[in-house]
């Protein structure tokens, strides 16, 4: 059996981890939120499921941080798929959770976050850049 990764250590670097990424992901966020220069495209085949390039900027941004950062973790983006890891830990990444809502300019999006151990989450952050508010459990 494989020994946890989850030493008070890992856990404390996981949070503080989570909080950058939640902070790479605002940089890339809010400068399109009521922008503009904001485009949407639809990624479904059938119905409407929108993707903005605020969405894949922060994800792409965010997994950036993670691979000089965490390099041995997996990754699994709403944008951009899984990426294996060898450490035993996945990063679970929603950029723009609520992109309908970015689109038209509402406050309630945020980005999601957490992270799996291989038997579901072990923590996980909701950041709310545009209203100020972040939620760790």
């Amino acid at each position: 059996m494989k020994p946890s990764p989850l030493t008070p250590e890992t856990i404390e670097a996981l949070w503080l981890t989570a909080e950058a990424l939640a902070d790479v992901a605002a940089a890339r966020s809010l400068p399109l939120f009521r922008s503009p220069r904001l485009r949407a495209a639809n990624k479904a085949t059938l119905g409407f499921d929108p993707v903005t390039q605020a969405d894949r900027d922060a994800e792409a941004a965010m997994r950036t941080y993670l691979a000089i950062n965490r390099p041995a973790d997996g990754v699994h983006g709403e944008e951009f798929g899984s990426t294996p890891g060898t450490s035993g830990l996945t990063w679970v990444l929603d950029p723009i959770d609520g992109t309908r809502a970015f689109i038209s300019g509402a406050t309630t999006w945020g980005t999601l976050i957490a992270v799996d151990a291989g038997q579901g989450p072990v923590l996980g952050l909701i950041d709310q850049p545009y209203v100020g508010e972040r939620f760790m459990g």
